[in-house]
């Protein structure tokens, strides 16, 4: 999963789990990101989305960022800054969706969601050519020794990693809904 992929799902993470947590978020008095339904993101985004991030960084790292730039290059806490914001990407979309909830306008909520969602796929058929090889910044540039996506290691994990963040999702909205359903 290349970083654009990555940020468009975690932002469309806090898009399902703020709908999911949509009647505690109506009612709290409390700011949005002090619910509990943003604890739960908060948590998906730490232990999940962060780790998977960082797998792809740390062992693909220059096709996690579309070689765009070389990884070698690019200063460890920089790299940290921006696990750190891809998190706050997520918050960033949980905060829209729930002021979308104030407002009684769910519908435009889930239009959101389906949006990132189709861009998070969209990102990897548009990019499919950089992203159909697997290699370093300077194989990419320089067009040598680069092999298939298909051919090696990156498939399995990327489709792994991809059924992590779903199922995870997947979970971390049902366990809201239940809390809901509870409370």
């Amino acid at each position: 999963m290349p970083l654009p992929s990555l940020l468009c799902f975690v932002f469309a993470a806090g898009i399902a789990i703020a709908l999911a947590g949509r009647s505690e978020i109506r009612v709290s008095p409390r700011p949005v990101l002090l619910t509990s339904s943003a604890s739960a993101l908060l948590l998906y985004a730490s232990l999940l989305v962060v780790p998977v991030g960082v797998y792809f960084y740390v062992l693909h790292g220059d096709w996690f960022l579309l070689y765009m730039v070389d990884v070698q290059r690019v200063p460890s806490a920089l790299a940290m800054i921006g696990f750190i914001l891809l998190v706050g990407v997520g918050l960033l979309g949980f905060a829209s969706a729930a002021a979308l909830a104030r407002a009684q306008r769910d519908a435009i909520s889930g239009a959101l969601f389906a949006v990132t969602m189709v861009a998070s796929a969209g990102v990897a058929l548009a990019l499919r050519e950089r992203l159909s090889v697997v290699g370093t910044h300077a194989q990419f540039t320089r067009g040598f020794g680069l092999t298939e996506f298909s051919a090696g290691p990156l498939q399995p994990s990327a489709w792994l990693m991809g059924s992590i963040l779903v199922l995870g999702l997947l979970g971390t909205v049902a366990r809201v809904l239940w809390g809901r359903g509870r409370g």
